[in-house]
């Protein structure tokens, strides 16, 4: 039979049955000579599209069309093999341009009562053909589909013609729970005892890079003479070590967030120990400055990504305590550094301090060669949003690279009539039937499915798009900046009590100047470990409260004592130093100081990572960077201003500073859930712009 014996196509959209109705009483099978799109919602459509083009490819010449590609019509007028996708079925073959889809409701429609009172079994649409094949009879196993038929509005109308159905609703934007997507082996799953080693490892690496910083302080004079160098260049090599420090976590994070934790742990180090060893044979103090700074972007890397690495192992309600054992150990370096490294001055040179930073770093070298990867990209919002700037990229090279083909030699987007034939003259106009053209097969995961073909490069990665998207939000400006403050006052004291003591009325040694400053890193340590552990006390207790639904500013609760206690023991500290007291009193006030200042900085440390789900690294890796420059800043300038006005108001100032701090935090305790709500709407459309809400 021709083209011209088949009966006109309903306008419109046709539904199955009123398509077996047509066929029954004509004794007409319609082709199906198509352009046929698959639009799936899951996996199962890959299959249904395989087999169907393989059915097209191997089906002979005068096979029947709808013996490859048809719906199997149930006696409820439910399309059954079509269960589990979506078939847009072209009834006339036209051009892709004149495409369009209506959705056709299956269910006790007008069209089934035609079908009902003319006697006629939806059956008859499929009496002839043969069975569907085992692919597609699998997916009628599947749930939640449509079957919709589309074709070019005839010249004669019909009377089974569907009514226009309502258009389909969006999908309601979905919480975006990246934190506990499923993984392969998934790091939060391993042993209390893998996962505790873990902590134990990255937390030595990162007192490295503290205890580098502070560990040849004693012996900063013979290096001086040594190198035959300026005051201005010696206090630059202490500075500039600190800057790096802060600002290079932000390109590391956003590495590992692509690359993955381990390979970054590893680069680093190497970097460090090459650094570490030019310095510790450096002549001239240019070769110095510039090895420290190249030194500080290797330390720099265990600080931020050992943080993305506890949120990679460890779930929330243990994360607290956790992070304060991480921060607890390296804080620790800064006070044993000038104590271990008059020690080691004393038995050789400053040289020798830089001697067992390499034997420090070899062992960190060795540790990370051992240390599992944690990183699962699935978990990570910095690599989704990587890999969506990937595609763009990669479309854009092919579009280009199309682009500058010749045009005769441009290939159609879609497969065209076959070029050959075995019939004589033109294919089209003599045969009487026609093999279907297959002209396009896709699912709505094919966006996705290439992912594994393409590759994230350098240009991908954006640190400062991730340093961006951290810093605008208001709940982790207001928490990074406090915490940058909290640091920076740390290192003033660090920095200011070796000429403080060796002052009179004290005139400490060194070795007894790194003995006051162990008082403050013991102060450290412990607010740290305790910090932790009552910042998860005080979550999990609240998240109770709530019915089991916590949130991350559950955390700034726990530290409203110590938002109270820090100004005053800084005040405490700062006119005992001013009045020369005993040394007791300003002992005290240091041990004190260091608890409660750890207290608050571990807590928050905690939220800043909690509050980031899918940016834990890069949340942190901006948190050095405030912390970094800032340190830097007051290093500069806490010499010449306690010079001018003393400790006592200086450190004063600092209390002051840090009350209006605190009172901000609190401002993002009380509104910050809401702030986060918000952008969690963002993030969802950013990653996929057709989710939104109903």
């Amino acid at each position: 039979m021709g083209s011209a014996d088949v009966p006109p196509i309903p306008t419109g959209a046709t539904t199955a049955s009123s398509l077996a109705h047509a066929d029954s009483t004509t004794g007409t099978r319609l082709p199906v000579d198509v352009d046929v799109i698959i639009s799936a919602a899951n996996p199962v459509a890959s299959v249904v599209a395989e087999s169907m083009i393989a059915a097209a490819e191997h089906a002979s010449p005068g096979q029947d069309n709808n013996s490859i590609l048809r719906p199997e019509v149930s006696q409820d007028g439910k399309v059954g093999s079509t269960r589990g996708r979506q078939l847009l079925v072209d009834a006339s073959q036209p051009s892709e341009s004149e495409l369009t889809a209506t959705p056709v409701d299956l269910k006790h429609n007008e069209h089934e009562k035609a079908i009902g009172t003319s006697g006629t079994s939806p059956d008859a649409f499929n009496s002839s053909s043969p069975p569907l094949t085992p692919q597609l009879d699998q997916a009628a196993n599947m749930e939640d589909d449509e079957v919709t038929v589309v074709g070019r509005p005839p010249s004669v109308p019909v009377s089974h013609v569907a009514e226009d159905p309502e258009p389909p609703r969006q999908p309601p934007a979905e919480q975006l729970d990246i934190e506990h997507l499923e993984v392969t082996n998934d790091p939060r799953a391993w042993s209390t005892k893998r996962k505790n080693l873990i902590l134990v490892c990255i937390a030595y690496n990162a007192a490295g890079g503290l205890l580098s910083s502070s560990i040849y302080f004693p012996a900063l004079k013979s290096l001086q003479t040594d190198l035959n160098a300026s005051d201005s260049l010696v206090a630059a090599s202490v500075s500039l070590f600190i800057l790096g420090q802060g600002v290079t976590p932000v390109f590391w994070s956003a590495l590992s967030e692509i690359k993955g934790r381990k390979t970054c742990y590893i680069t680093a180090i190497i970097i460090y120990l090459v650094a570490t060893t030019v310095c510790s044979r450096a002549d001239k103090i240019g070769v110095f400055v510039a090895m420290r700074l190249l030194q500080s972007l290797g330390s720099g890397a265990p600080l931020s990504l050992g943080a993305g690495t506890l949120s990679d192992i460890f779930d929330v309600h243990e994360r607290g305590t956790k992070i304060g054992f991480f921060y607890g150990v390296p804080l620790l370096a800064p006070s044993l550094g000038p104590l271990l490294g008059g020690a080691l001055a004393e038995a050789g040179s400053w040289r020798t301090t830089f001697y067992f930073l390499i034997g420090y770093g070899v062992i960190c070298l060795m540790t990370m060669i051992w240390l599992p990867e944690t990183f699962r990209r699935e978990r990570s919002l910095a690599w989704r949003l990587a890999m969506k700037r990937a595609r763009a990229h990669a479309k854009a090279d092919r579009l280009k690279a199309e682009g500058a083909l010749p045009k005769s030699d441009t290939l159609p987007l879609t497969r065209g009539p076959p070029q050959t034939s075995f019939a004589p003259g033109p294919q089209w106009s003599n045969g009487p039937t026609a093999t279907p053209t297959l002209a396009r097969v896709m699912t709505a995961l094919s966006g996705r499915s290439g992912d594994d073909n393409v590759k994230i490069h350098l240009r991908d990665i954006n640190p400062f798009a991730a340093t961006g998207a951290v810093l605008t939000q208001k709940y982790n400006f207001i928490s990074i900046a406090f915490s940058g403050l909290l640091f920076a006052s740390t290192y003033c004291i660090t920095f200011t009590i070796s000429r403080t003591f060796a002052a009179a009325p004290y005139n400490y040694s060194a070795v007894k100047t790194g003995l006051v400053l162990l008082c403050l890193g013991t102060g450290n340590f412990i607010g740290s470990v305790l910090g932790g552990r009552y910042s998860d006390y005080v979550f999990n207790k609240l998240k109770a409260k709530s019915g089991g639904k916590g949130s991350p500013e559950m955390r700034i609760k726990s530290t409203r004592l110590a938002m109270v206690l820090v100004p005053c023991f800084y005040i405490l500290y700062a006119w005992t130093v001013q009045k020369r007291t005993n040394a007791a009193g300003p002992l005290v006030a240091l041990l004190f100081l260091g608890i409660s200042i750890m207290v608050l900085y571990s807590s928050l440390l905690s939220y800043i990572v909690d509050a980031n789900p899918g940016r834990s690294s890069s949340a942190v890796a901006c948190n050095s960077l405030f912390r970094g420059v800032l340190a830097c800043i007051a290093s500069q300038v806490a010499e010449p201003i306690i010079g001018h006005i003393g400790n006592g108001w200086f450190y004063t100032g600092f209390a002051v500073i840090l009350t209006v701090g605190s009172v901000a935090l609190l401002y993002v305790g009380a509104n910050g859930q809401r702030w986060r709500e918000r952008q969690l709407e963002r993030s969802v459309h950013e990653l996929d712009p057709s989710r939104t809400k109903a």
